[in-house]
């Protein structure tokens, strides 16, 4: 699949949020409960502290993926597909070249994922994640079969 990723701009951040509400709003109101100004302000936080880059497929923007470089492995935050782009594999291809990169730099790919979005937990299963930990309410997941040449 052909997509490009580029770096978000302070242009970017309304659609990033509307995407946010858009992909997250029921996972996060099952897990935590939905608290508009906290999220905004969570929200800030995370596009100044993350890497943030924007997918352009079918020219135009479909997908963000928030990552953060952390000793010894790439953690990615959050991956979120415009609904209407979801089950076309442009969440597979992402998540690959993001284990292909880390393989490349010999370090792991690590994640977290709520009970409240078991699809996400199967496709970062079907993609060799394997759980590492549960801590409430957090599914902890690994990738490092590619490392080492494994």
């Amino acid at each position: 699949m052909e997509f490009s990723l580029r770096p978000a701009s302070e242009e970017d951040r309304e659609f990033l949020y509307a995407l946010h509400c858009r992909t997250m709003r029921e996972v996060i109101e099952q897990t935590w409960g939905w608290d508009g100004t906290w999220r905004l302000r969570d929200f800030d936080r995370r596009f100044r502290e993350y890497i943030v880059s924007i997918n352009k497929c079918y020219c135009h923007s479909v997908h963000v993926l928030l990552m953060e470089n952390q000793a010894g492995c790439g953690y990615i935050h959050e991956l979120q597909v415009l609904p209407e782009h979801q089950g076309q594999g442009i969440g597979t291809a992402v998540v690959e070249r993001v284990i292909e990169e880390a393989a490349a730099r010999g370090v792991s790919v690590t994640l977290s994922v709520v009970p409240a979005n078991p699809r996400a937990k199967q496709l970062y299963e079907r993609l060799g994640f394997e759980v590492t930990a549960f801590e409430a309410p957090f599914f902890r997941m690994r990738h490092s079969s590619r490392l080492n040449g494994a």
